[in-house]
């Protein structure tokens, strides 16, 4: 089977579990972004942080994150490492009776997943005493699973094919939720000194984005009441739900496209807000001549409030919107149904749902929301260079379909100076796991990860984080000596002697 015949075929599955029940993800690069010599990489988690800089100019060269966790599939611990993920062609054990190289959490609670992948190419930030612009670009991909019973998550990974599931009238009314969006981001930024006070320092800010989307697709499922009697029959009694896809794929053919490469549009953007208690008064911002004799003022401690990724994308090209207002149906021989494309997977499920193969299909467009959130930030400057951070992120829905990131607890205890940074993050991952991490910077290079036990087999793996990248930055108060075009006569005296002397050695 091709690679493309088996991404099809996942994606064929995973609708149709989604629509009617049947079978067939930073955190948020804490250790880098809450530094003092995060630079333009700051605006991420706060866009009012860049005018507060050590730096009056930073550029980042590139900068990559890949975060994915879950609470259903694992790889056991004593079976799991992670060198096995830097192999060509990775293999994992197999076990009795299916074969499969992962376990699953066939226990309560309710099953959910996130996975987030950022990669930001160049960008940069100039700071301009009380003012600050930056500019940055990237792709993102962002996938949330939400609100999954065991028992559906059993039947979406492996069939009809589990006997103890059968004969039983499941009643799903948790509204389960998937969303995935793939897109460009376009991002300005720019934040303002808007109070200078002795030490109290006040900083503003805000990221508007031109996004791009690539691809998206969801599924909200409100109410879902079935019966799977054996491997090769399902009984839907009551399916209430909508699902929507836009994708680089032509649905007849099963063929990527590659124009256009963006199918949705949309604005989103980012704000906020940070004060500082300065160590001392860091006078007027506005006092310098050149960039980079501008100074910098240490501070105490600094609190920032920010409202992450408000926007959307609207998906006009190769979209499909269905919807399902209460039906049922019975479906023999499912075991045998093998989809050949979008087109016909849709017509099959309408007219089994419907009666018809077009009444399932309600819109042309979809509309699914950024991972939308609400963050505070906390420093404090322990002593000299050692600081401690508090971190909270917590999701704000603000649109019936979007992707939903989870929210997250962090303490984070760090050195750092211009040259090093090293330090650990504790976080709590949506109020029910423990993470530890760790992170190093050597002047522009930097490493990290918020779940270092991925690396090991401590603990069975259920996801991993790691990020990295490089920059280019340059120091406030740091500037290059000028060369003078005049010549002080005392250097002329200095270089006629030395001159004499060298001409009455020849002789």
């Amino acid at each position: 089977m091709t690679t493309r015949n088996f991404q099809i075929n996942k994606l064929v599955a995973f609708l149709l579990i989604l629509l009617a029940g049947t079978s067939a993800y930073s955190q948020e690069m804490l250790g880098i972004m809450n530094s003092n010599y995060a630079g333009i990489n700051g605006a991420i988690l706060n866009p009012a942080t860049p005018v507060s800089s050590p730096y009056y100019l930073d550029i980042n060269v590139l900068s990559a994150h890949f975060f994915a966790e879950n609470n259903y599939i694992y790889f056991a611990k004593d079976e799991y490492r992670f060198k096995r993920f830097l192999q060509p062609n990775p293999t994992f054990p197999t076990h009795p009776p299916d074969g499969k190289a992962y376990y699953d959490y066939y226990t309560n609670p309710d099953k959910k997943g996130f996975v987030n992948l950022r990669v930001m190419g160049p960008s940069a930030a100039v700071v301009m005493g009380r003012h600050a612009i930056g500019f940055y670009e990237d792709v993102r991909s962002a996938t949330s699973a939400r609100n999954f019973s065991y028992e559906l998550a059993k039947f979406m990974f492996e069939g009809l094919t589990f006997p103890p599931q059968y004969d039983i009238n499941y009643i799903d009314e948790n509204k389960m939720a998937l969303a995935n969006l793939e897109w460009a981001e376009l991002a300005l930024n720019y934040s303002y000194v808007f109070r200078n006070m002795d030490t109290h320092y006040w900083t503003a800010g805000i990221t508007v984005k031109s996004l791009q989307g690539y691809a998206g697709a969801y599924a909200n499922i409100n109410h879902l009441d079935y019966i799977v009697p054996d491997h090769d029959t399902l009984i839907v009694n009551s399916a209430i739900g909508e699902a929507g896809i836009s994708l680089p794929l032509d649905y007849q053919a099963n063929t990527l496209i590659n124009s256009p490469i963006f199918r949705g549009k949309g604005v989103g953007f980012d704000i906020g807000v940070t004060f500082q208690q300065k160590q001392r008064s860091s006078g007027l911002s506005n006092n310098f001549t050149t960039l980079c004799s501008q100074s910098y003022t240490p501070y105490v401690y600094k609190i920032g409030i920010s409202l992450l990724d408000i926007g959307r994308i609207r998906f006009k090209d190769n979209a499909i919107k269905a919807v399902l207002d209460d039906r049922s149906t019975i479906w023999p021989g499912i075991s045998n149904v093998n989809f050949q494309n979008i087109n016909t997977m849709v017509n099959d499920i309408s007219n089994h749902f419907y009666g018809n193969t077009t009444q399932l299909v309600a819109d042309n467009k979809i509309v699914i929301g950024l991972p939308t959130a609400f963050s505070v930030q906390a420093d404090y400057n322990v002593l000299g260079n050692w600081f401690m951070n508090g971190s909270l992120i917590y999701p704000i829905k603000l649109m019936k379909v979007s992707v939903v990131r989870p929210a997250l607890l962090a303490f984070a205890p760090r050195y750092e100076t211009r040259l090093i940074g090293i330090g650990m993050v504790a976080s709590f991952y949506d109020w029910s796991k423990f993470h530890l991490g760790i992170n190093a910077r050597f002047r522009g290079l930097f490493v990290g990860t918020e779940k270092l036990g991925a690396f090991f087999h401590f603990s069975d793996f259920t996801g991993m984080d790691i990020y990295a990248g490089i920059k280019i930055s340059f120091l406030k108060g740091k500037c290059r000596p000028k060369v003078s075009d005049k010549c002080d006569p005392n250097e002329y005296k200095k270089f006629h002697i030395k001159r004499s002397r060298s001409d009455m050695l020849r002789f």
